[in-house]
């Protein structure tokens, strides 16, 4: 057997997932923009070369740390683009195309940090005594759609294209019927 056949047979074999139900592409697209949303607010601080978040710079001795603060954010801000790819491919035609364990591997990573962020987004949030101002309001909400839409992006991704490769291996399907009846569509 040719190593390379075996290769592009194993590793490269496009994942080819279930289509995404409009829930779990709406998930998509909160994570999309969501990420955007970060990025916006990375070339912002890039701008004005700080480290931080728009109402949140770092303090004086954290800055004092970058030499090159406006492209550290712009650095951070291209990881944001590359996370909003990501939870794309998830539900794109052209994500089909990629191998399962390189998106699943991928999206695996941009969800645990992109929730670690929302985690830090709310927990961060200033309710003060005076009552909650619209800032912290919106990193509450932000935060916790950002952490449900990643959650449920990368779990039904991971459901959707486990079902395929267990019909392209001839396995038995454990999954529903109704995940299956519709990949035609």
């Amino acid at each position: 057997m040719n190593v390379v056949a075996l290769i592009r047979r194993t590793l490269l074999r496009p994942a080819r997932p279930v289509p995404a139900r409009l829930r779990v592409r709406l998930a998509a697209w909160v994570s999309v923009a969501g990420s955007l949303v970060y990025v916006g607010e990375k070339m912002y601080m890039a701008a004005h070369g700080q480290i931080g978040m728009p109402g949140h710079p770092a303090p004086a001795s954290v800055q004092a740390q970058f030499e090159h603060p406006g492209l550290a954010q712009a650095g951070n801000a291209s990881l944001g683009i590359v996370a909003a790819l990501v939870a794309w491919a998830t539900v794109a035609r052209w994500g089909g195309r990629i191998p399962r364990w390189m998106l699943m591997s991928a999206l695996t990573l941009t969800a645990v940090t992109q929730s670690l962020g929302a985690v830090v987004t709310v927990w961060r949030a200033d309710f003060g005594s005076v009552g909650p101002g619209w800032r912290a309001v919106y990193e509450t909400v932000s935060g916790s759609a950002g952490l449900l839409a990643w959650a449920v992006v990368a779990v039904s991704y991971w459901l959707r294209t486990r079902t395929c490769a267990r019909s392209r291996t001839g396995a038995p399907h454990a999954g529903p019927a109704r995940l299956t009846a519709g990949a035609g569509r």
